[in-house]
Order: C-alpha cells, then structure tokens, then sequence
C-alpha cells in the first residue's frame, strides 16, 4: 500500500463542473487509501446536493465542509485552508473543482516522490481545457522543457511551470512554513509555493496529471481588478527577497529573479524607468541573466506549439 493522499477540493458554485472533479479522483485506480476533502465556501446552486450524492462511494472517504456560519470572508485561501486542517492522510493534493485528474496522475506522481523521503513535494505537467461543439480539446499549459531553476525556485523562475492542481505535498511540509496567507485575495498560491520552497526540495514528474479548464463561468472563487493582482504579488516578492536573505539561501538566480519581478510591479506602467533599472541589475548579475536566454528560446516555441488544440489521446494519457 501507498501512502495516502487527502485530496482538498475548493468550491463555490460548480454545479456544472464538480461532479467530474469529483469522479476523476475516484477513478484514479491508487494503490492506497484517498479521502476527498470537498471544501465550500457558501455555495447556493446545486453544488452541495451533487456531493452529497457522492458520499454512497463505498471505496473513498468523502468529507463536505460547509462554510462556517461565523465566516464572512469569501476566498480561496480560507477555503483550502479548511480543507487542509480536516484532513487526516500524509500526503495532501489540490483540485480546482472545474478541473479533473487523468488517469494514472497519482500512481505516477507518488512514485516519483517515494524515491526520496527528504523531498517535500512532487509536480507534473497540466493539459488547458475548452469544449467545443460538446467535444474536449486540449493543449500543454507547462513549459515543455522543466530547468533545474525551475524546480528549485518555483513561480519565481518563471510562469506556466506549478499549478495548484498539478502538486503532491507531504504533510510536514505545511507542519513547517504554515498554511495560505488569508490576507491575499490572490497570488496566495505563488506565496506558499514560494515559502515551501525555502525549505524542502521538490521533484518533477514528467507526465499530464490534470486538465484546467481556462473558461471557468461563472462563481471562480479568485477575482480581482489588475491593480489588486499586481499589488499582491508585488507584496509577495517583496516579502521573498527580504526572507531570502534572512534564511542565507545563497542563490544569486533567485535574488535576481525576485528583484526583476519586483522592478516588474513596481514600474508597470512606466516602461522607460523599469527598462533603466532591469539593465542596472543585468549588469549586477550577468550570469543569472544569461540562464534566462534558453527558456526565452523554448518560451517563443511553446506558443507557436500551443496554437493547436488537440484530443487526449494525442498526449499519451493513459485511458
């Protein structure tokens, strides 16, 4: 038997979707035990009623929390967090509830991070999702190629590498750097990925683990106006690079990395300052800047490849 994983699914709304979220993990086909933490944060359509119907699967343990009377905040982070404190497995896995896993996701990513016990977390790739005329197609939303600085520094090396769906965390990892941070109304996903990641070690899994579907409808529980987002994640840089150098974690890319994406928030809408300043850090850091030039190669060839929108198949899933 594997270790067992708590599988939090945060919603509000999904009437349309959670029942396929909901499915997909029960089909997984896991060699250990997987309790499905559904975790609603005020839902007035059907959502809860579909759940509910779920709870006669005699194979997974299926916990529904309802959003607590005394909580007038509505949020991802509070959601999750919820669902984190309910659970009970050693391992933890998040699943958007207008997403779904594909086949096999689990069994292949736990492999990966039983290989290693100091590891505190495995990731794989994500297919995007659209329907079409009723039909699933589908495109690579991850870099098809993963660089070492990517997995040592997740979200600051660059975007479209972690998802929130496409994590295995062990426990001890939230035991050690807390849950997310309630105060953000987003980028609280990029914080705690971040502060995970100065302490544990992480592994990528090369395989398709999940589907995000990119037209969400309506009741997405994260929205906000372009300012906010850029406040928010301007806040979580920032506190990045002062914990950086509090906890000696000598690594010029990251620094680097953090200061450009602060530079970046700072001066967004003033092109020439922010152009001033980034030459002023490239000459700073030259060799971190250096390691920037191929994965700007492979970034210009992932959007000429993800033009085309394709069926599953074509992905090599596992069906």
């Amino acid at each position: 038997m594997r270790e067992g994983i708590s599988v939090i699914i945060a919603t509000y709304n999904r009437q349309d979707f959670i029942a396929e979220a909901i499915q997909s993990v029960i089909d997984q086909d896991y060699n250990g035990i997987i309790e499905i933490i559904i975790s609603d944060d005020g839902s007035i359509d059907k959502t809860l009623e579909i759940c509910e119907s779920f709870k006669s699967n005699i194979n997974i343990n299926i916990k529904i929390l309802k959003k607590p009377f005394y909580c007038n905040k509505q949020g991802v982070s509070g959601t999750r967090n919820r669902g984190i404190r309910k659970s009970t497995q050693p391992l933890i896995s998040f699943l958007d509830s207008d997403d779904f896993l594909l086949p096999g996701h689990f069994n292949k990513i736990v492999a990966v991070l039983e290989k290693d016990d100091e590891l505190g977390f495995a990731f794989c790739r994500i297919l995007e999702l659209r329907e079409q005329n009723n039909q699933k197609l589908f495109r690579p939303w991850t870099h098809r190629r993963i660089f070492k600085s990517d997995i040592k520094n997740p979200v600051i090396s660059r975007g479209n590498v972690y998802h929130t769906n496409s994590f295995v965390f062990r426990r001890k990892v939230f035991e050690k750097v807390g849950l997310f941070n309630e105060s953000y109304s987003n980028a609280e996903d990029s914080d705690l990925w971040i502060r995970i990641s100065e302490h544990f070690k992480g592994v990528f899994s090369n395989h398709y683990g999940a589907a995000y579907r990119i037209e969400h409808g309506k009741g997405q529980l994260t929205k906000n106006s372009g300012e906010r987002i850029i406040s928010n994640h301007l806040s979580v840089h920032k506190k990045a690079l002062e914990r950086s150098y509090e906890l000696g974690l000598k690594d010029s890319n990251r620094i680097f990395e953090l200061k450009h994406l602060i530079l970046h928030g700072k001066y967004t809408n003033n092109k020439f300052i922010y152009s001033f300043k980034y030459l002023n850090l490239i000459m700073k850091y030259p060799f971190s800047f250096l390691e920037r030039i191929p994965k700007f190669y492979f970034h210009i060839q992932d959007k000429i490849r993800r033009r085309k929108w394709n069926e599953l198949q074509k992905f090599k899933i596992d069906l």
